[in-house]
């Protein structure tokens, strides 16, 4: 098998603690810089701490491989490691087939001299935390010409050999056993073209031939490894494509696609679905969230559907249901893998203890059908969704119309013990909202008018029961005693976006977030500095959660705040290249950007929910499968002039759109593969601008402008036929406000300005924001209006249409940021 990397792969230069992972449906490899590999056959833990070392054949000196480690580099189907020797350069290629019960690691040496692999490693042959086994054996075996793992009470082996083995380690039977355990060892010699590979493969249960499985593996691990090529080839034709100015942006959003299918996990015992995320194991066999959530199924999901990749979502769906409370028609919170060999739901505390996962079951199960169309699916699975929302119904107080947390159990907010929280109020709203528009397109009229008069009345108590006017801010909850919890949480963003609390309320919260009490160069702070209970080096009461952050850049484009949105959905660039490409973290500090302690490097939900915000938020894109209708939105970075998104899945065909943006126009090319639809086209246009002309295919079509008081987009509703189309707008004036993109740093402090509020105001531009005391930072301004007479910093001309608009370091100001307050003269 060839280990050298593709031409199309990636790479790091490795850090201290970085994190890697090669990940297949049934198994992975996984390990920390420094550190041993995990090999796991799900739900069997088979090895860990494997290490090699180097030996050239005329000394009998070890040299140490993780001294050597040099670089990771990363393919879809595999990661490979580099070690660099004096003489010698070693690549280690980590496969993990698609849909096999094994694992091969093969290497490739170029040396100047005769160089063997030792091999050493820690057999463990044990399930996933926190089932367990005994009595675990491990042999030498003539016949597999490898080492042979067992344990007797279910009769699983595992076997781990490799190629060209030049000598082996006894196992012998001492009264005294290494402190980290028994240990097995070899040394491999690569052939004449400098390969060698190790293989390890999981036996079924009481398997007559234990070398079947290795042997099968050994003989079709091309074939194995061809299938997970054309696998991912076939995967990124079909899920979305974006193509931006930025590469950056462009990687960040492929790799995080790549991401997002590496967590579509198989057990045999439980099923398939999206695992929460991947990290290497602490204390137990448990290699952080790489098992079931139900709730982190579905944020994964709403990635997925977000980009096309409608069969997982629907599956996912299914393994949500399949492990239901039948009698309660509760969902699940979490299924480790090893669940199919202990009594999970009963013995264990884990499974049926959040509530918020029902509501958000009903909301996930109607995007998914409003998205696809697939009616039939709701049909065919009434029982569940109708259970699902008679339990949530259940939990309604009548004296509020808004949820309570039962007693043993929790909302969304795993911190603190409540009675009620606004994250699952917000949650019952949209849970509410999902049941009667599946109640309606299945013909369930009574089920949809209840749903409909519960979504009514708890927006109406939402504001009242959530508003604290003291500290004009929301309140997160209510505690068992009733008293309200009065930290200032930068979620639930939905709240936002469902457009629950009066304007003048969404728009001080608005302000509040956008401040740097709560932004950061990384995102946003889940509880803002200065407020009660505030750590920035919490787990969760001040961290920043990427996956928050998406959320949040989505509600601010919800409410027309673009450049604010933008900056927050900027921040979640950099996470991509963290660890591997495109696994974001689960959380990072509040105070210096690097990952909080307790983080697990490849967070599911995190790459989901940038998807998410990509293509909902930055793009505008919603596909609606019911009415046969797109809507996109794109509220694009002033420096873009080109867009290309490809692929867009929609019931009957597939659609591709390619934007460009002249001067003072904006052109959008339209490819439809089969039968008209409805387009609603609604870009950002420079704040204040007008609309001058509208075409559609070079003929005159109905446009409007849609303006908000930091927001001006144009409106166009067409109906696209099939093949190719164009739109054509011209519009004349407007001010662009161009905020620098911040790099964050790791290790470093946030330096980035925070865009408050940016509003026309007759014939002046007024800017609020916060902006660093210790150093010089800048907006820029594209207008062809003539801009003049700034108070609140220095406007400097620059070339046709542009300034800047600078703000001077203060280094006497104690504090790292202040707020300004910029007006500047506009005449049109």
């Amino acid at each position: 098998m060839q280990s050298i990397p593709s031409e199309d792969s990636s790479s790091n230069v490795i850090t201290a603690h970085h994190f890697f992972a090669a990940h297949g449906r049934r198994g992975m490899i996984d390990g920390l810089t420094g550190a041993g590999l995990e090999v796991w056959i799900y739900p069997f833990q088979i090895l860990r701490d494997y290490r090699i070392g180097f030996r050239y054949a005329d000394s009998s000196s070890e040299i140490e491989g993780n001294a050597l480690l040099s670089r990771v580099v990363y393919d879809s189907d595999s990661i490979t490691r580099v070690f660099i020797g004096s003489d010698f350069i070693v690549h280690e290629r980590l496969f993990v087939p698609p849909d096999a019960p094994g694992a091969v690691i093969s290497y490739q040496i170029d040396s100047q001299r005769s160089l063997e692999i030792v091999v050493h490693a820690t057999p463990v042959l044990d399930l996933m935390w926190p089932g367990a086994l005994g009595g675990q054996g491990v042999e030498w075996k003539d016949s597999l010409n490898g080492f042979l793992l067992t344990e007797p009470l279910h009769g699983y082996t595992a076997v781990v050999t490799a190629t060209s083995q030049a000598s082996h380690d006894s196992l012998a039977n001492v009264a005294v056993q290494p402190a980290q355990g028994q240990q097995i060892g070899f040394s491999i010699r690569p052939d004449s073209s400098g390969k060698a590979e190790v293989y390890v493969a999981l036996n079924p249960a009481h398997a007559e031939d234990e070398g079947s499985v290795i042997q099968a593996l050994k003989r079709d691990q091309d074939r194995l490894a061809d299938k997970a090529k054309a696998a991912q080839a076939d995967f990124q034709g079909n899920n979305l494509l974006l193509k931006t100015p930025d590469g950056a942006v462009n990687r960040a959003f492929a790799s995080a696609e790549t991401a997002l299918n590496q967590a579509w996990v198989c057990n045999p015992d439980i099923g398939c679905g999206f695992v929460a995320g991947y990290g290497p194991t602490r204390p137990q066999r448990r290699p952080q969230y790489d098992w079931f959530f139900a709730g982190d199924g579905m944020v994964a999901g709403d990635g997925a559907l977000a980009t096309g990749d409608l069969e997982h979502v629907r599956d996912e769906l299914e393994l949500v249901m399949h492990w239901q409370d039948k009698k309660t028609g509760m969902i699940w919170h979490e299924l480790s893998q090893s669940a199919g060999f202990i009594d999970w739901a009963n013995k264990f505390p884990y499974m049926f203890v959040h509530v918020d996962t029902t509501f958000q079951f009903l909301a996930a199960v109607r995007e998914y059908v409003r998205s696809s169309g697939d009616v039939p699916f709701a049909q065919s699975h009434w029982a569940s969704i109708e259970s699902a929302y008679r339990y949530s119904r259940a939990l309604i107080d009548p004296a509020t119309s808004l949820p309570r947390i039962p007693a043993g159990k929790e909302g969304g907010n795993e911190q603190e013990t409540m009675a009620d929280d606004l994250g699952l109020s917000t949650s019952w709203v949209e849970a509410a909202a999902g049941m009667a528009d599946l109640s309606a397109l299945t013909g369930h009229k009574e089920l949809a008018e209840d749903a409909s008069l519960a979504e009514r009345a708890a927006r109406k108590a939402i504001p009242q029961r959530y508003w604290n006017s003291k500290e004009e801010y929301w309140i997160s909850g209510h505690n068992t005693q009733g008293r309200p919890i009065l930290e200032r949480r930068s979620g639930p963003a939905d709240a936002i976006t469902l457009h629950l609390f009066p304007t003048a309320e969404t728009d001080t919260v608005l302000d509040t977030l956008a401040s740097a009490s709560f932004q950061t160069d990384w995102g946003v702070r889940s509880v803002g500095a200065g407020s009660i209970g505030y750590d920035p080096d919490s787990y969760a009461s001040g961290s920043v959660w990427p996956v928050a952050t998406a959320d949040l850049s989505v509600a601010f484009w919800s409410a027309h705040r673009s450049l604010q949105a933008l900056g927050l959905w900027r921040s979640l660039i950099p996470l991509s290249s963290l660890d591997s490409p495109g696994h974001m973290p689960e959380v990072l500090s509040g105070s210096f950007f690097r990952p909080q302690m307790e983080s697990v490097p490849e967070q599911t939900w995190s790459s989901a929910g940038f998807l998410s915000a990509t293509v909902h938020g930055l793009l505008g894109l919603d596909v609606d499968g019911i009415e046969d209708r797109l809507s996109f939105a794109p509220r694009l970075p002033a420096q873009w002039d080109d867009l290309d998104v490809e692929h867009i899945r929609m019931p009957k065909r597939n659609v591709s759109l390619t934007l460009h943006k002249g001067d003072q126009s904006i052109r959008l090319t339209i490819q439809n593969s089969g039968t008209p639809f409805a387009l609603e086209f609604r870009p950002d246009l420079p704040l204040g601008a007008d609309l001058k002309r509208s075409l559609l295919n070079g003929r005159p079509c109905t446009a409007r402008i849609e303006a908000a008081p930091q927001e001006t987009a144009a409106r166009v509703s067409i109906t696209v036929p099939a093949g190719k189309s164009t739109v054509d707008l011209s519009f004349s004036g407007g001010i662009s406000v161009i905020v620098d993109p911040v790099h964050a740093v790791l290790g470093e402090k946030s330096a980035g300005i925070r865009l408050i509020r940016t509003e026309l105001d007759g014939k002046h531009l007024l800017i609020d924001a916060d902006v660093p005391t210790q150093r010089r930072t800048r907006l820029q301004l594209a207008s062809n209006w003539s801009l003049s007479d700034a108070i609140g910093a220095q406007l400097l001309p620059g070339a046709q249409g542009h300034a800047e608009l600078i703000f001077p370091e203060e280094p006497s100001n104690q504090a790292e940021y202040r707020r300004a307050h910029v007006e500047i003269a506009v005449a049109r």
